[in-house]
């Protein structure tokens, strides 16, 4: 049976979208454009691990989580989370159109987004069951549309999307130019 109170939780999940790179690209530069993007949409960036295995049959792989965060509302706030795990990689070094010498990364990429809207970040409502109940009748019943159709589509469409079409552009995989850019509104 399907649940009848769907915000029960604290939290609404959003699709995971994975991406998978082989090719050549720049680590610091690719790492850089993210923190910046999240700088520019006032969210607080963190990275929250960095692992690197000896190499094994794939070659040297590397783990990379990033978090970001923002506190949209004093009731709810976006997370979106980046897992990277690159793997068969090596440095090598390229000469610029200007003869300087850079050194990317050569590879493959592996990239998972994933986002969610949490709710009472403050945790304002978990005192008592009685409170908790309120919070389950306060997130199905009276804020209901506004999780669904303006949260969500703001976190989905202007934070979420955007920021994969960003990043696949500067990885210049071949699909680039962002679809819904005048989707949810004006810019």
């Amino acid at each position: 049976m399907a649940d009848p109170l769907p915000f029960k939780h604290k939290e609404l999940a959003m699709n995971t979208s994975y991406f998978q790179y082989k090719g050549v690209w720049d680590m610091q530069d690719l790492y850089e454009f993210v923190a910046s993007f999240f700088h520019k949409d006032k969210f607080k960036f963190y990275e929250s691990k960095y692992i690197q295995k000896r190499p094994g049959p794939f070659g040297p792989e590397t783990y990379y989580v990033w978090e970001a965060h923002r506190n949209v509302e004093e009731y709810y706030k976006f997370i979106i989370k980046l897992f990277l795990h690159t793997f068969d990689t090596q440095d090598v070094e390229v000469v610029m159109k200007d003869g300087s010498k850079k050194t990317f990364t050569k590879g493959r990429l592996w990239i998972q987004f994933r986002g969610n809207i949490e709710m009472d970040y403050d945790k304002r409502w978990e005192e008592t069951a009685f409170y908790a109940n309120l919070r389950n009748y306060y997130h199905s019943f009276v804020i209901k549309k506004k999780i669904e159709g303006i949260w969500w589509d703001h976190l989905y469409y202007k934070v979420f999307l955007r920021l994969q079409s960003l990043v696949k552009e500067r990885l210049k995989m071949e699909s680039e130019g962002f679809e819904h850019r005048d989707f949810a509104g004006v810019r």
